[in-house]
């Protein structure tokens, strides 16, 4: 027996709120924090399947952070650029910058590697470096 996947509403509001979220990452929890507070009942096993055929799909990205699994929703609109993400909040920037297709095109060219245009680039963003500024301590110079 083939098993149908139906499109409920408890889904489509999974669906809703991961592209809602897409500039960040949540974990199962968030979700379930969420659907709770709009008083839609869905099991944890329901919104880990839901996120595994995203997953399977190529429409998640995945992370790990202690021992927990964080997903983030990569709309159509990522493939035409690069990631940077900062270590200290979470924060995601989606980036487009010409010195970048540079050095994409001069790895393809001399290094014969095709860098992924879903790739992460990690560092502290300019908020958290504020912050950390005003503390005394400085991550970049």
């Amino acid at each position: 027996m083939i098993k149908k996947k139906y499109n409920t509403e408890q889904k489509k509001e999974l669906l809703e709120y991961m592209i809602k979220n897409k500039n960040s990452f949540v974990s199962a929890e968030d979700i379930v924090k969420h659907l709770k507070d709009k008083n839609i009942n869905i099991g944890l096993t329901t919104i880990y399947r839901f996120l595994n055929s995203l997953e399977e799909q190529e429409k998640l990205r995945v992370e790990y952070r202690n021992h927990t699994k964080f997903y983030q929703y990569i709309s159509n609109e990522c493939d035409a650029h690069y990631h940077l993400k900062c270590k200290d909040c979470g924060k995601l920037i989606h980036f487009e910058c010409e010195e970048l297709k540079h050095l994409n095109s001069h790895i393809s060219e001399e290094h014969n590697f095709i860098i992924d245009s879903s790739a992460m680039i990690y560092g502290i963003c300019d908020n958290c470096n504020k912050k950390e500024k005003e503390k005394g301590k400085q991550n970049i110079i």
